[in-house]
């Protein structure tokens, strides 16, 4: 069987067009990945390993990025400048996530995520983060000077620039998170992970709306000086900082689930691979034994060797080892039953009686004696092995022939009588 499609390599790209589907890529010699003609529409059977690579790449970026970001506002929330590399990271990580998907054989294609103008919003609108966190930083200072130069304080003018301009961009930032999640929820999709999917369209919409709400009211208290608008902005903050980790929580999960899908592509690489080298062998030692099998008593490996083959090394009959069977506990019957024990008006367990002291109809005879964990069993002494004294042996069977010599001979009446 050989690939006849326009197929890359999972690993390096290589054209495998023509190539055995059973063989290895020349590039790279990575196994080939057997792929269906009609796909069930997840990651794992359609999407390329690089492909899968990058996007974990690109969700631990960002996973990084909201960490440091909720770190920054925790533990330095004075120091807005840490915002500015959170920013750029975040915006490095969401670049990579939304690359081209490539589209192969058998896929259908998706209204987000092969959506070239909305992956290019997402991108773009992403670059409203690092500029909000130039503009609050740039604020920040400015107000710093300020405080402590009263007497030559920064102009008023660009300070108002500056605080409209960041609140513009930090509406744009918060706005980009409802394309963002959107196309995210998709490949959460494609990943079969519905839940992940779900929380993310939740929480983009609650970062949209109350980020919005925050960052106008943010600006409009630092434009009038109103210390009752700031006092009061903690609250929304709050639910941002809270819907923040929930959003960290599933890009993590969503690492972990490229992660994954990478292991289960090499795994079933590896596996059609295995399956072809076990074919193989079959066919190489056709009725004979097939894996390497030790000697039940030397160990030397027995491999091509007939069933009743002596050993090459110590001259033992080769025989199919006897692998034994593993049983689901759920799905095997308990060797004992659940019938309750028993007990006399005192509460002492009644005992149980073995067959030989039970009728012929089941019940216990009158003689019978029940036996309880407090019974003494006899010790009638060892069990008696092969006796080392030959007059100890039982005596043989010995077969006594006859030998009739009349057998042939005419009978008559006087041998009869």
């Amino acid at each position: 069987m050989k690939i006849t499609t326009d197929r890359e390599c999972d690993f390096c790209g290589y054209s495998l067009k023509g190539l055995p589907l059973a063989g290895k890529c020349p590039e790279c010699g990575k196994p080939i990945r057997r792929i269906g003609t009609k796909t069930n529409g997840s990651i794992t059977d359609e999407a390329p390993t690089r492909f899968v690579k990058v996007l974990r790449l690109g969700f631990a970026l960002a996973s990084i990025s909201i960490f440091f970001s909720l770190f920054r506002r925790l533990f330095f929330s004075e120091a807005a400048y840490l915002e500015i590399p959170a920013a750029l990271i975040w915006l490095l990580g969401i670049w990579i996530i939304t690359v081209k998907r490539p589209l192969t054989d058998g896929m259908r294609p998706d209204k987000v995520l092969d959506n070239e103008r909305f992956r290019m919003i997402v991108r773009f609108s992403n670059f409203a983060w690092p500029v909000g966190a130039l503009a609050t930083a740039a604020l920040v200072a400015l107000n710093n000077t300020a405080a402590a130069n009263p007497a030559s304080p920064p102009s008023g003018i660009l300070i108002n620039v500056i605080a409209i301009g960041r609140m513009l961009f930090m509406i744009a930032s918060w706005l980009s998170m409802i394309p963002t999640s959107i196309y995210i929820a998709e490949l959460a999709y494609w990943s079969a992970h519905n839940n992940f999917a779900d929380r993310m369209r939740g929480a983009a919409w609650v970062l949209a709306v109350i980020g919005t709400t925050t960052a106008i009211a943010t600006t409009v208290g630092i434009v009038f000086s109103s210390a009752i608008i700031l006092a009061f902005i903690w609250v929304p903050w709050l639910i941002i900082l809270i819907t923040i980790f929930v959003y960290n929580l599933t890009f993590i999960q969503m690492t972990h689930v490229m992660h994954w899908v990478i292991k289960n592509q090499i795994h079933a690489a590896g596996s059609f691979e295995r399956v072809e080298e076990r074919r193989k062998k079959e066919e190489q030692y056709r009725g004979r034994i097939v894996d390497d099998t030790p000697c039940e008593y030397c160990g030397h490996n027995i491999i091509g060797l007939e069933l009743g083959s002596p050993c090459p090394e110590c001259g033992t009959l080769a025989s199919r080892p006897n692998r034994p069977t593993i049983n689901d506990p759920a799905k095997s019957k308990p060797y004992h039953d659940d019938t309750p024990i028993d007990l006399d008006e005192h509460g002492e367990n009644k005992g149980v009686y073995f067959n030989d002291q039970l009728d012929a109809h089941g019940r216990p005879k009158k003689t019978g004696v029940p036996y309880t964990p407090q019974t003494e069993v006899p010790d009638d002494g060892d069990i008696p092995l092969t006796p080392d004294d030959p007059a100890d042996q039982p005596p043989k069977a010995i077969r006594h022939e006859t030998k009739r010599t009349d057998a042939l001979k005419p009978r008559s009446f006087d041998d009869e009588h």
